[in-house]
């Protein structure tokens, strides 16, 4: 496969992944009914950062595809460090999207095949 077809797959998909989770994040910050069942612990604010922090990364990476990608797996690595089961689908769209970034630079800089 080529850079290209790595790099907009890549952006397509995190559209929908910044889309999806920038509707919740913005919705539990102004709306009423986001109030929690059980009051937050560190592990949660510790999540929530992470969670950010990857949005942040994926949209980095549609301008520097290495240090989004980077950036977006070490926030899925501390966010799994701290709850393992947050890496199931449809976890796992955001670390598969960062190696979509990654695949990018690396079919970008390799040779080309004749």
């Amino acid at each position: 496969m080529s850079a290209t077809t790595f790099r907009w797959s890549a952006r397509l998909l995190s559209l929908v992944i910044l889309a999806f989770w920038g509707f919740f994040l913005v919705a539990s910050l102004f709306g009423d009914a986001a109030r929690g069942s059980r009051p937050l612990v560190t592990g949660d604010f510790v999540i929530l950062a992470a969670l950010v922090t990857s949005l942040a990364g994926l949209a980095a990476a549609w301008k520097w595809e290495l240090a989004g990608a980077a950036i977006t797996l070490a926030a899925v690595a501390l966010c799994a460090a701290v709850n393992w089961r947050l890496l199931m689908f449809p976890g796992t769209l955001i670390p598969i999207t960062a190696c979509l970034f990654l695949a990018a630079v690396v079919a970008r800089k390799s040779p080309s095949t004749p």
